[in-house]
């Protein structure tokens, strides 16, 4: 018997599934978002108003509720929350994981099977190197969407090749890929070694961007500083569309997270955030990354980043899908960056 513990017994069907496609470049022309596919899951659906004033939502356009083909609308705020995490610091195998969730679907997808859920949200992850750290966070996160009620996909955006990590853009990428494959309404950008600590720390549609990882045990569990946006973020498609999402040009590390600050408030928005008691989040200790040391001219970026965020953004963004795999867990998107090509591509500043 496995050690690891049973965290829900929500219960969903799943079978193994691969797709790998063929390597593509995605040019995204300026001015343009990244246009859905054919991928999107789109159904003819009804709301309908029950007689006991319950709303439901209906996969098929019907004038009466029906067992079959109907759903209630889930709460505003689930009742299946119960606040406070342990948090677990362990890293399952893939396997012991997929034995774990089974009700996950292929490509890491989730939703109650009882309600309709009112948020459909993808999580993107930045990646390279760093599997323990992304089975633990698989691991924590998974049981917490789904007592979210939410309707959610886990995307990890892992970048190969020899350029400089670059964070941002692959945030733009998985926005970018996401998009492709569900309609999603919002995005949850996510470091892959926070684990967040409470459940009503809600993953889902914000009227205002929302900066979710508040309070982290490194920092004491206070806030660093007031104009901080990174960690864990959440946007709208709307929101991230008006700021034309992260810069592209923050190869290494830093700056990227006040770059995007910036844009934020620049676009007439305000960061909000839930207190320290529920925004709390545990980091996984770790050294530095190789591939990723400070970037040496991110300070002058940044000091002139209102003359470039209108042209670098999502709506300027190259790049080239290697492979897409929809794992039981997550949804792993490869790629490569090419480091000379994008700066080349980019305004001076």
């Amino acid at each position: 018997m496995s050690k690891w513990v049973q965290v829900s017994d929500q219960l969903y069907s799943s079978s193994s599934r691969l797709a790998q496609l063929q390597p593509s470049i995605l040019r995204i022309p300026k001015g343009s978002q990244s246009a859905p596919s054919s991928h999107i899951e789109q159904s003819t659906k009804s709301v309908i108003k029950s007689d006991n004033n319950v709303t439901y939502v209906c996969s098929k356009n019907v004038s009466n509720v029906t067992g079959e083909d109907c759903l209630p609308l889930c709460p505003v705020i689930s009742d299946k929350l119960v606040g406070d995490l342990a948090s677990y610091i362990d890293s399952p195998t893939y396997y012991d994981l997929d034995k774990l969730y089974p009700w996950v679907r292929d490509g890491g997808r989730g939703k109650p099977s009882y309600c309709y859920p009112r948020h459909r949200v993808a999580i993107i992850i930045p990646y390279r190197n760093r599997d323990s750290h992304l089975r633990t966070f698989l691991y924590n996160i998974h049981p917490m969407l789904i007592r979210q009620e939410l309707d959610y996909g886990i995307y990890v955006v892992e970048q190969t090749g020899s350029s400089r990590f670059n964070r941002a853009m692959l945030m733009n990428i998985g926005y970018a890929e996401a998009m492709k494959i569900h309609d999603y309404q919002c995005f949850v950008f996510h470091d892959v070694d926070l684990i967040p600590e409470n459940d009503k720390n809600i993953y889902n549609c914000p009227k205002q961007p929302r900066h979710m990882s508040v309070a982290i045990d490194k920092f004491k569990y206070r806030l660093p500083f007031p104009r901080i946006f990174g960690g864990v973020t959440s946007l709208t498609v709307e929101q991230f569309q008006k700021v034309n999402g992260f810069p592209n040009r923050y190869f290494g590390w830093g700056g990227e997270d006040d770059d995007m600050w910036k844009r934020v408030h620049n676009a007439g928005y305000k960061v909000i955030r839930y207190s320290e008691q529920i925004a709390r989040y545990k980091m996984i200790k770790h050294g530095k990354d190789k591939g990723n040391k400070d970037n040496p001219v991110r300070f002058k970026m940044l000091k002139y980043s209102d003359k470039y965020f209108k042209t670098d953004g999502i709506n300027r963004l190259t790049y080239k899908v290697l492979k897409i795999e929809f794992n039981h867990l997550f949804t792993r998107v490869l790629v490569d960056i090419d480091e000379k090509k994008v700066m080349a591509e980019c305004d001076p500043y």
